[in-house]
């Protein structure tokens, strides 16, 4: 077998490993929902949007919840951040990246909307400042 034979071979498996296993991740869905925990009868307004699609206004009462589901795109580029305003606070954050989807995949990736920052109950309780 010549180099030349060898490498394009070796070029198409890689090729096709990678196109599968990207198309694979493209293919999965993750599951976001999102709880009003700010605090005792505090109404919590929010607008969920990506670059490409806003999935528009919501208003949740304590304890109140509201997801959405999307798809990851096959770059890994998925992102949906939400902006959220409450009494005379108004925060934003990065509620779905792509990188999400290794904890995200196979459950919801449940946020608890908290004064002090977002946090994610999927596996070990995480919390994160807001942005």
């Amino acid at each position: 077998m010549s180099c030349s034979s060898a490498f394009s071979i070796i070029f198409s498996v890689t090729f096709v490993v990678f196109l599968f296993g990207g198309l694979c991740k493209a293919n999965s869905v993750v599951h976001v929902d999102i709880i009003n925990d700010i605090g005792s009868n505090i109404q919590l307004g929010l607008h969920c949007k990506s670059k490409n699609k806003d999935l528009g206004s919501q208003s949740l009462a304590q304890h109140q919840h509201w997801g959405f589901r999307e798809n990851i795109n096959f770059w890994d580029t998925t992102l949906f951040f939400c902006h959220f305003v409450w009494e005379n606070q108004s925060k934003w954050f990065d509620i779905l990246v792509a990188k999400d989807i290794d904890i995200c995949e196979h459950l919801p990736c449940v946020w608890s909307i908290r004064p002090s920052g977002p946090c994610r109950l999927t596996g070990k309780e995480t919390c994160f400042p807001w942005k």
